[in-house]
């Protein structure tokens, strides 16, 4: 059989499930029929890039990342923990040794890479807000009041997942203004499930409040032989005036893609317009796979001295690049 078409994309579903209303498109590209490392799309060119990330230094740019911390968040003086998803990770800075470098026990930075590593050691079990009190830890960095983005842009990302049952790692936005969840929106740019291998998400998140608002996610599932935790893979954000489209790898058709048109946003008001900052981080279970966990999954120490490969349990990222439209 001859193929007319480069890339395949088919819709497979549409499903509401609670307040989310999830799309899965099948992704085949002809580039995937060759076994290479890598399937992330070409580079940008020199006179469309605003800025990218490389990571080529052992050092985080401070200038750029800053760290999240802690296991929640305070909504007014009520704290929210598990970062209101019941996630079990603590989220940590640099140590005192590390301040220089911008890095941590759970984040660092290797051969051109940036690898964030959840890591569980058996500790206390009481409440607390303190790092003694969790078992795991990770790492969660963004660039709020450092590195604004907007549109009409092109975001991507170049990224390999790690693996196992409990991982949760994210590459996300949120608005400069600091308008409160959901109003302002959310853009996910990927999102992975740990113990699935085969399928990347992107959802938009908007609306009133907590319990007043629509998900919109689309799924990318690819070919088993291409995993998102054996190989590199891009997911590009295309980000207009009332629209924003989602694209894996080279592909020149999205997996998903949402206007202003969406009646969804009869209900409720589209926030796209506006400036956002970028986050990174690996969570620890929490709602998206359901709270499930696998603790053998994970490092045991900062040199992930119990996996015989280490990075195959770290979330890492080749390079992040901004772009004009």
């Amino acid at each position: 059989m001859i193929y007319l078409f480069i890339l395949l994309v088919f819709p497979l579903n549409i499903i509401s499930e609670n307040d989310d209303i999830v799309q899965t498109s099948l992704v085949n590209l002809e580039s995937y029929s060759k076994d290479k490392l890598s399937y992330c799309k070409e580079r940008a060119k020199k006179e469309d890039l605003i800025w990218s990330e490389e990571f080529n230094e052992n050092s985080l740019s401070s200038n750029t990342w800053h760290y999240s911390t802690t296991n929640g968040f305070y909504d007014g003086r009520k704290y929210i923990s598990g970062w209101g998803n019941g996630e079990l990770q603590y989220y940590t800075k640099p140590s005192h040794d590390n301040k220089n470098l911008n890095i941590s026990k759970n984040l660092l930075i290797e051969n051109g890479f940036l690898k964030i590593q959840p890591i569980y050691k058996d500790k206390r079990s009481r409440i607390s807000k303190s790092e003694s009190s969790y078992n795991f830890t990770s790492a969660r960095i963004n660039t709020k009041n450092l590195k604004i983005f907007s549109f009409p842009s092109k975001i991507s990302i170049c990224f390999k997942v790690p693996k196992g049952t409990g991982f949760w790692p994210a590459f996300w936005m949120m608005p400069v203004d600091n308008v409160k969840w959901p109003k302002g929106g959310e853009i996910d740019i990927l999102e992975n499930r740990g113990r699935i291998s085969n399928i990347s998400s992107s959802a938009l998140h908007f609306g009133k409040r907590w319990d007043k608002k629509s998900t919109l996610v689309g799924e990318a599932l690819i070919p088993p032989h291409v995993r998102f935790q054996d190989k590199f893979h891009s997911i590009t954000l295309i980000w207009k005036e009332n629209s924003i489209s989602f694209y894996l790898d080279n592909s020149e058709q999205p997996y998903f893609i949402v206007d202003s048109s969406n009646k969804e946003f009869n209900k409720y008001e589209y926030p796209f317009n506006r400036e956002y900052y970028m986050i990174l981080n690996v969570a620890v279970g929490g709602k998206y796979d359901d709270y499930l966990v696998n603790k053998n999954s994970f490092c045991n120490d900062e040199k992930c001295s119990n996996k015989s490969d280490p990075d195959k349990h770290r979330f890492i990222i080749d390079w992040i690049e901004y772009e004009t439209l």
